[in-house]
């Protein structure tokens, strides 16, 4: 991905010497708490069979030093154990640190033992593993299978780390660290530096940046505090011109064109600041644009960007993250090595393949998104119990029987070079239910294979089968209409959308007031960052405007931030807001009719009614904060996302609710109110479509909604068809008779 970049931004760039940063006090050493539920994505981490492992990775940032380490782990294992001959192994990177040792006195009960680790054993990437070696019997021969043979490790089990900062060069060639860690999995909080009062420019500028941290940041997430004139302690951005530039920049020598630089943090003395410099806002763009899109080839302490050439815009829907709907998409394009796709063992991990799919593709009455699935497994002994089971979403899809023959079904067998004879092929044609996708959905693979034990004393192998999913397995969403009912709050916070139809946001306009506070900026700074992940691309052509540049509003999705009445918008075009909050006085508009769990499932008389039908004015001093969704009254079928509080102190509780999956499942419609702890979503006031249908399905689609006017629509069709064929019988009976007359 980043080879393209490179090549379509044609950028020269002058580099700088790199140089060491003074010597300078070493701060006090940091103390960390990774909970392994974090590390692992899991609240329990099961250890089972004779040796039953379980394998957690994670990373040391390369500008921190572990000093020491600690392993606090909780643990729960079977009173059937042996102790003596029973334990769990401890290894950090393949070098032992420690065993748990298995007693008669404890099982069966919750325990916690702290296991020191020599830091000397971190690297980059580090892979720690859990390892049980499990006996339950002195008789005869044990099922390495056994169901006695269990011990359960909490996700609330942590790693403690001790860490000191580490001297760095001031070389752009690290970039983007130190300021972004791919081996740091907490989400990133990068602090955003502007001179006392920013100016548009320089805030585009660093949406552009704060979008592609977000884009690296992915999964972790990632927030971008505003500070203005003085820098906090820490990695942070600075953005400033010859003419508008913090108070600590002052004696900074002016630059003579768009200029990338590294320098130490005055604030602290050790972390770094990442300059983004030029003589005028223009200059900015392009240092951060070229920054965005062709970091790699930046080196030295300062680099100066000659020249560069814009790509070219991108097309909808064409976003790196999101699935092509435009051929069917093979899975090794889905995940990022063909590793993910292979598991081992009897009963193995799942294989997990990432769809996220543009919110308004349209599947209304159709069979569902087609999968070409292709897979490779070793011959089970035991054919009738070993399977694949498909879910969608953790939803159960279908399971298909392994066979020892390597064939299902009608498929023939297929070999595979240098396996030939240890995996068996097989392929199946299925469907994801459409009502069963979102806008982030998972296809889940799971293996599993039995095994068979003849006698008392045979050995068992246990970890001797292998299977894959083959990368050359395909979805396909091609041929779906693109086709939405808005407002719909739930695309936004999922997706970012409709913003994110195009990557690069050249059809955005993000409104802020005309005196936007630092609350206001790190908002929008932070919802750029939620798009940039959202769709994998930087970006690099939106447009930020004031309140009274109505004429950049034309042909524009728009996304207002800031309070009642900094953000004037929101004043101007009150009396289409689905709700009004200005300081502490709120105005609710409620709806006629709320949506039904019967009209999902029959569509009978329970369709929600978006029409306003009471509006509550409620006086409160409670924090609030919300998010608004409506067409923009300056271009017919554009939308308006706006992001309000009572006060500007409030506004990161939207961002806060955006960090929360689960409240995320609660948003939608077009208001989503949202309190310190809860989120409350209502659909009210006019809705809208966007996008197109065919013919036959922009028919129906309305009547379906519509089951009793349908029935008599239905009638009249087969009465009039009725009477047409009695009409035309008629004739011909009249016909006939006539011509026997003659």
């Amino acid at each position: 991905m980043k080879r393209l970049l490179l090549s379509a931004l044609a950028a020269t760039i002058l580099l700088g010497q790199p140089a060491f940063a003074p010597a300078q006090p070493v701060p006090a050493t940091t103390t960390q708490r990774l909970p392994l539920k974090q590390l692992s994505g899991r609240s329990v981490l099961p250890l089972r069979t004779t040796e039953g492992r379980s394998i957690i990775t994670f990373g040391s940032r390369a500008d921190e030093l572990v000093t020491r380490a600690v392993l606090r782990i909780r643990y729960t294992y079977s009173p059937a154990l042996i102790p003596g001959q029973s334990h769990i192994k401890v290894s950090l990177n393949d070098e032992t640190v420690g065993t748990i040792p298995i007693t008669k006195e404890d099982a069966g009960r919750s325990q916690v033992r702290e296991i020191e680790i020599d830091p000397r054993f971190f690297a980059d990437f580090n892979r720690l593993q859990l390892q049980f070696i499990g006996h339950y019997t002195q008789e005869g021969c044990e099922d390495p299978l056994h169901s006695s043979l269990w011990a359960d490790v909490s996700g609330s089990s942590e790693l403690e780390i001790a860490t000191t900062p580490l001297p760095l060069k001031n070389d752009l060639a690290m970039l983007p660290e130190p300021f972004f860690d791919k081996r740091d999995l907490r989400r990133l909080t990068l602090p955003f530096i502007f001179a006392a009062t920013p100016s548009q420019p320089a805030l585009n500028a660093a949406g552009i940046t704060a979008s592609w941290f977000g884009q690296l940041a992915g999964w972790r997430g990632a927030r971008f505090p505003a500070h203005l004139d003085q820098p906090p302690k820490g990695h942070a951005v600075v953005f400033a011109t010859n003419t508008e530039r913090p108070a600590f920049l002052d004696k900074h020598a002016p630059v003579e064109a768009p200029t990338l630089e590294v320098m130490t943090n005055p604030a602290d003395g050790y972390s770094k600041l990442l300059l983004v410099l030029g003589r005028d806002g223009k200059d900015l763009r392009d240092a951060a644009q070229a920054m965005a899109l062709g970091s790699a080839a930046l080196s030295g302490s300062s680099a100066r960007v000659l020249h560069v050439k814009a790509e070219a815009a991108r097309q909808p829907y064409d976003a790196p993250n999101w699935v092509r709907v435009d051929r069917p998409m093979k899975f090794g394009e889905l995940v990022n090595t063909p590793q993910d796709l292979q598991v081992s063992g009897h009963q193995p991990e799942l294989i997990r393949v990432n769809l996220r799919i543009p919110p308004d593709l349209f599947t209304w009455r159709s069979r569902g998104v087609p999968v070409d699935l292709k897979y490779q497994y070793s011959p089970p002994i035991r054919a009738s119990e070993s399977r694949l089971t498909v879910s969608i979403n953790d939803e159960l899809l279908q399971a298909f029987n392994l066979q020892t023959s390597g064939q299902g079904g009608e498929s023939a067998r297929v070999r595979l070079p240098l396996l030939d004879d240890i995996l068996f092929g097989d392929s199946r044609e299925i469907h994801l239910p459409a009502f069963k996708l979102g806008a982030r959905n998972q296809m889940q693979f799971s293996f599993a294979f039995t095994y068979f034990k003849e006698g008392n004393c045979r050995d068992t192998a246990v970890e001797n089968v292998r299977a894959i999913v083959s990368p050359d397995s395909t979805v396909n969403f091609s041929g779906f209409p693109h086709y939405a009912e808005l407002p719909n709050l739930n695309y936004f916070a999922t997706t970012g959308y409709p913003f994110t139809k195009y990557a690069d946001l050249s059809q955005t306009v993000v409104v802020l007031p005309d005196q936007p506070s630092v609350r206001d900026i790190e908002t929008m700074l932070t919802l750029l960052g939620r798009m940039g992940e959202s769709t994998g691309y930087p970006a690099i052509r939106f447009k930020l405007s004031g309140s009274g540049d109505e004429a950049a509003f034309k042909n524009a999705d728009l996304l207002l931030i800031g309070t009642t009445p900094q953000q004037k918008l929101l004043q101007r075009w009150q009396d289409r807001l689905p709700a009004s909050i200005s300081d502490s006085v709120q105005h609710v508009s409620q709806p006629t009719r709320s949506s039904s769990p019967l009209y999902d499932w029959f569509g009978f008389k329970t369709a929600p009614d978006p029409t306003v039908s009471t509006q509550e004015k409620i006086a409160s001093s409670g924090p609030l904060a919300a998010l608004m969704g409506f067409e923009s009254p300056v271009s017919e079928g554009r939308s308006v996302i706006a992001v309000t509080a009572t006060a500007a102190e409030q506004l990161p509780m939207v961002l806060d609710a955006l960090d929360d999956p689960g409240q995320i499942r609660n948003m939608a419609g077009s208001v989503v109110l949202v309190h310190p702890a809860k989120v409350e979503s209502h659909l009210v006031g006019k809705t809208y479509a966007v996008g197109e249908l065919p013919i036959w399905t922009a028919i129906w689609f309305p009547l379906s909604e519509h089951p009793v006017l349908l029935a008599i629509l239905a009638i009249l069709s087969i009465l009039i068809f009725a009477f047409a064929l009695w009409r035309t019988l008629k004739a011909v009976a009249a016909k006939r008779v006539k011509a026997e007359d003659e």
